[in-house]
């Protein structure tokens, strides 16, 4: 049995009594719950989980995911984010997504700015050295933290459409995602908490 029925999203989940109780596995098939916890695997899946009126929903998402977009869908993407920054996208450049999802959600009790290291300068520094890329910062239509994540430094722009939201990430994870884009339109994405050293050492390899 495959997951096809649409969920909503809560981050906190107490598991009650009164409701059903439902695992699945990467691949959208029904586990039960000692496969559930024996395949729980930071690295490589997050758990995630769902409720409706009737039914709990525990499902493990893989992190990191390769794909191919076709050319209809990858002009449109291209076209979006020139839209989104008036930055043009030469045909022969690769692509890199920082984006930054809706959780957390702000802390009004704090002051303080994200330690994250893809905030450091060096960041998109020594990106650039790695390959012809052009790097965009991008953000959830619902985030509401961009102050913490450094706006006045890095320049978000919002993905109006939710297109990220419809080509990569139907899920909502914790801090952020990445996307490598090849010119070709493959792509290469990694699903929540990551650092700067992560997305070298991966676009490292996948734009040699």
């Amino acid at each position: 049995m495959r997951l096809t029925i649409a969920f909503i999203l809560f981050s906190c989940l107490s598991f009650g009594q009164e409701k059903l109780i439902v695992f699945y596995n990467e691949s959208g098939e029904k586990i039960d719950k000692q496969e559930f916890i024996e395949n729980k695997d930071y690295v490589k899946n997050l758990d995630l989980y769902f409720k409706n009126d009737t039914i709990q929903i525990a499902l493990l998402v893989t992190r990191g995911k390769f794909g191919q977009l076709d050319k209809n869908t990858f002009e449109h993407l291209k076209l979006y984010l020139t839209e989104l920054t008036d930055k043009q996208i030469d045909s022969t450049q690769n692509i890199v997504i920082n984006y930054l999802t809706a959780l957390p959600k702000k802390n009004k009790n704090t002051s303080s700015k994200s330690a994250w290291n893809v905030f450091h300068r060096d960041y998109t520094k020594k990106l650039h050295k790695i390959a012809n890329i052009n790097q965009f910062w991008i953000n959830s239509t619902e985030c509401d933290n961009l102050e913490y994540n450094h706006s006045k430094k890095i320049n978000w722009i919002v993905d109006k459409d939710n297109l990220f939201t419809k080509l990569f990430f139907p899920y909502k994870v914790r801090y952020g995602n990445y996307i490598l884009i090849k010119p070709d339109g493959k792509y290469y994405y990694y699903l929540g908490e990551h650092s700067k050293y992560q997305i070298w050492e991966n676009a490292e390899k996948y734009f040699k």
